[in-house]
């Protein structure tokens, strides 16, 4: 087919309809390309015929428009490649047939019709030419597919096609006033993902459900060497559903090839700030860590490319930050001159709390920055003023927030300057030999680190030395590291 410009179209008229069916025998005859059990006979013609219209130079206005099932007739589709590299396209169709084959123009093409739900999603642009859903050219009529997958806390979505890829966003982590629960950041209450497909099976069909991690290798979903999609054997197709309590562990494979990469840990940067529980002035440091894993689904018998627009793909960022809560203002209220035999003593009480869920090493170092005028007199940093006061909590299920109070433990005074730390926590820390500070270590393998800390002063020391009344006070500094290797998220 060949275009003509409109002063050569004027010049030499064509015959109305010439290349149109004249009677309903030579309409009957012509190649019907429309119906789907035609399917091979229609791609290998819409991938042969040219249309050529690279003679059109068309404004911002002008337009081809190729119709499609917009007039009375019926069983009519337009099928073919369209050269039009100098104008605008415009493809118009109903909602029952469709336009197959290529366009190629360096303008716009537009898409005008009621296209269905499931056309829509099988329509490739910008592609390589390749038609969706054929392997073959076999036909697709009999495809099973999943129709919906329910993920934990609530989060439901509909597979649309192959291209696209949702992104899911969970948190192992606890403390809601640092980490709180959005519409994109969910909740994982434990480990365990589940995951639960809502799956068509066509009529006298045999599936399986296969998976792959991180666009690895494809792999049946049989536990226990059995399928647990029973084949459907009616004459109708069937919604069935499917569920594996944990698609983090439930997929993996003995060979550990393509499995859920759990050891790639992510840092998507550090963390640190101020936040008030129940009138309690706290503050964090920490690092946002995270896994990220791509899951793909397919309920087939066997992988094809015919299955290619079944195929159900999403990213789960599973995040986990390593953090550490300390008490940012240590209080021990107000003493008067003079009555350390009624009061001999004033504390202040914070807690460290300590989230690991990805089981790192980790390292904090609590110093003393205490410089310029508040060092002068200070009772608080007097010899033997000052005691420092550890009590380990653990918990005694690992999991839950059932803990157990370990003894409590002196180790010293505050009189130590920025080179000698107060505190020091380490999971890698080589055991000192003292008992006291041993005990007090965390390891690797805890998720969760609590202690408290008591300082006790000692007011007589008041009485012995101070110059001034007033406010004295203490300046800390909190250091966390870790020796674990972590990648830059660079999403």
């Amino acid at each position: 087919m060949r275009a003509y410009t409109p002063a050569q179209v004027k010049a030499n008229a064509p015959v109305d309809n010439k290349y149109y069916p004249q009677t309903t025998a030579q309409y009957n005859a012509r190649l019907d390309l429309t119906p789907a059990d035609n399917t091979k006979v229609r791609y290998n013609s819409a991938a042969h015929v040219m249309n050529n219209f690279n003679t059109i130079n068309g404004g911002d206005d002008a337009a081809i428009t190729l119709n499609s099932n917009r007039g009375s007739e019926e069983n009519y589709s337009f099928i073919g490649t369209i050269l039009a590299p100098h104008t605008n396209i415009i493809i118009q169709g109903g909602s029952q047939y469709s336009f197959a084959g290529n366009v190629i123009t360096n303008r716009s093409i537009y898409l005008d019709g009621n296209v269905a739900v499931d056309k829509a999603f099988g329509a490739n642009f910008n592609a390589d030419g390749k038609f969706p859903g054929t392997s073959d050219l076999e036909s697709t009529t009999k495809v099973p597919r999943i129709l919906s997958v329910t993920l934990p806390n609530g989060v439901n979505f509909s597979p649309e096609n192959v291209t696209t890829n949702y992104v899911f966003q969970f948190s192992l982590n606890n403390n809601v006033e640092i980490d709180p629960e959005s519409e994109t950041m969910h909740r994982l209450d434990g480990r365990a993902f589940k995951n639960t497909f809502l799956i068509d099976q066509p009529a006298g069909t045999s599936n399986v459900l296969w998976s792959r991690m991180n666009d690895g290798k494809w792999k049946k979903y049989e536990p226990d060497g059995k399928n647990p999609l029973q084949p459907n054997k009616t004459s109708e197709a069937q919604t069935v559903e499917l569920s594996i309590a944990d698609v983090t562990e439930d997929l993996k494979t003995k060979d550990n090839v393509d499995n859920y990469d759990d050891q790639t840990i992510y840092n998507a940067g550090k963390i640190d700030g101020n936040y008030v529980v129940n009138g309690v002035e706290k503050a964090f440091i920490g690092w946002h860590l995270l896994h990220k894993n791509k899951f793909s689904f397919i309920v087939a018998s066997e992988i094809k490319a015919k299955y290619d627009n079944t195929i159900t793909n999403y990213t789960l960022n599973v995040h986990g930050d390593l953090l550490v809560n300390y008490p940012k203002v240590f209080d021990f209220g107000t003493y008067t001159l003079g009555t350390s035999e009624q009061e001999p003593v004033s504390i202040a009480k914070g807690q460290i709390n300590v989230e690991n869920p990805f089981y790192m090493d980790w390292k904090l170092v609590v110093k003393n920055s205490t410089s310029g005028a508040d060092l002068v007199d200070n009772p608080l940093l007097q010899e033997d003023a000052t005691d420092f006061n550890v009590q380990l909590y653990s918990l005694k299920t690992g999991t839950d927030d059932d803990w157990e109070a370990g003894q409590i433990l002196n180790l010293g005074g505050l009189l130590k300057g920025p080179e000698t730390p107060l505190l020091t926590l380490d999971t890698q820390k080589q055991l000192s030999g003292d008992e006291q500070l041993d005990a007090i270590q965390p390891a690797k393998s805890m998720p969760f680190y609590k202690s408290d800390v008591n300082l006790k002063f000692h007011n007589g020391k008041v009485d012995q030395c101070a110059k001034r009344p007033g406010k004295y006070k203490l300046e800390a500094t909190w250091e966390l590291s870790t020796a674990d290797k972590v990648v830059d998220n660079t999403d």
